[in-house]
């Protein structure tokens, strides 16, 4: 079949003139919006993160929204390098835009008479691909390109540096808890979305507490359900695929198969040229037994058999893969922090369920998990300010999360439970002691005010 048939069976919306309902989802996420406001923007558009949490379903929304802002279905285009359909043989980009433009558009390439909007799917597994998209956009093609990988800055390395101010990367990770309920209601709930507290509580912990306690009873209102949601969502983590099936043993066997199939062994060993696959394995289901517990990489080398160099490159590996995240102790001295050792935590945590099989939690673990999403939380704010995320532990007395936000310190400690003791404190106090951080606070399970300079906020209100 040549290479414009097989185009249009998978572009149908160049004869019907829309996107198949089957294939868009009933709510979006809050990055398609960052990735319209770039559709007029020349640079290359990269849609970054990890398999399964939605890049070609935001790319499939994107292209709708074209469509019915009435842009000419026959000038976009969509196809996939993974797609053994397409690239089966010694395929190029440049040779399906050039079958494309030539034998559909009937227009050359390079002298088009009105834009194109290419949106390429995982394209990080196609040899040179940066090559071919760095000459069309020095050739001043008229096409915008928003791009998809399953991999990080990392596994783009080379891209960046021959596409250095021609590309802007967007990250999408596992949803939010805010972004899950909406999912949850746009799927499964019935009656009104949630009137979730805006804000966050990351800028000013203090202002954040005032503002919840003056909608104190519409929150009290909706307290059970969304506590609900919470536990759901501490369980099965964000992957939106869930929302698509009714079985979570099924759904689990499926996420951890797909993340370590194609996830470690395509995405990460062909990539990294990993000599010893099975150990990369290994370390990951490692890292989920022991989520959010410090880690000394020589403890790691030997528990796996290898040496503490090898452990050091596969953390990174994972880390750029979205799969782990390596959380630093946080120290003024540069030094100690590369000594210390670090918190590994799987991203998300029902991907970390799943690698267990675990389809209930314990009290423990429900504790466990609290502190690892207060932590990504914490990371997500910290990444969209260019700020620092850590931990702190001396002399036995730890704070789960501090936000170095290079002027201040926001520090942050998970007491997911109905009562807070004095003992409970202790962290917070004597990294108050050392560091004078200018905010504080305690993510519990119900308790919420503002006292003795301290923060409390329960888990399911925190954003």
């Amino acid at each position: 079949m040549e290479l414009l048939q097989k185009l249009a069976r998978i572009n149908r919306w160049w004869i019907t003139g829309h996107i198949d309902a089957a294939f868009l989802p009933r709510t979006v996420r809050s990055e398609f919006n960052d990735i319209v406001s770039k559709l007029n923007d020349r640079r290359i558009t990269a849609i970054v993160g990890p398999r399964r949490v939605g890049k070609s379903t935001l790319i499939i929304q994107v292209m709708q929204h074209l469509l019915h802002g009435g842009t000419d279905p026959k000038r976009v285009i969509f196809f996939s390098c993974d797609d053994p359909m397409l690239f089966m043989t010694n395929t190029t980009i440049d040779a399906l835009l050039d079958a494309y433009t030539s034998g559909f558009l009937y227009e050359d390439l390079y002298n088009l008479t009105e834009p194109i909007y290419v949106f390429i799917d995982e394209i990080h597994t196609v040899a040179n691909w940066s090559q071919y998209l760095k000459a069309f956009h020095d050739r001043r093609v008229k096409a915008k390109f928003v791009i998809s990988g399953s991999s990080s800055a990392h596994l783009f390395q080379g891209a960046h540096e021959s596409l250095l101010g021609r590309i802007e990367e967007i990250k999408v990770l596992p949803l939010s808890f805010a972004e899950f309920i909406s999912f949850h209601h746009a799927y499964r709930s019935k009656g009104a979305l949630f009137n979730l507290p805006q804000g966050s509580c990351f800028d000013d912990p203090h202002e954040y507490v005032a503002c919840l306690q003056e909608s104190a009873l519409q929150l009290n209102a909706i307290a059970p359900q969304v506590n609900k949601l919470l536990q759901e969502y501490l369980l099965v983590g964000g992957y939106p695929e869930y929302f698509e099936t009714d079985n979570l043993l099924a759904w689990q066997k499926r996420l951890a198969e797909d993340i370590v199939s194609r996830g470690l062994y395509r995405d990460i060993v062909s990539v990294f040229n990993v000599k010893n696959p099975e150990v990369l394995e290994r370390l990951l289901y490692l890292i989920a037994e022991n989520t959010s517990q410090g880690q000394a990489y020589a403890t790691l080398a030997a528990n796996l058999g290898v040496d503490a160099l090898t452990v050091s490159s596969y953390l990174s590996y994972l880390s750029q893969a979205f799969l782990v995240t390596v959380q630093e102790s946080f120290s003024t001295n540069m030094s100690k922090i590369i000594r210390k050792n670090k918190k590994l935590s799987v991203v998300d945590n029902g991907l970390r369920n799943a690698l267990l099989k675990l389809d209930q939690l314990t009290p423990t673990e429900i504790g466990l998990l609290a502190e690892g999403m207060v932590v990504q939380m914490a990371r997500a704010y910290a990444e969209r300010n260019m700020y620092g995320v850590y931990y702190w532990r001396e002399d036995q007395k730890e704070v789960d999360a501090v936000v170095d936000k290079k002027t201040t310190i926001l520090a942050l400690e998970v007491k997911y439970r109905n009562q807070i003791a004095a003992s409970d404190l202790k962290g917070l106090k004597a990294f108050s002691s050392r560091y004078s951080p200018k905010h504080l606070v305690v993510v519990t399970k119900e308790k919420l005010e503002s006292s003795d300079g301290i923060a409390y906020i329960p888990l399911w209100l925190l954003r």
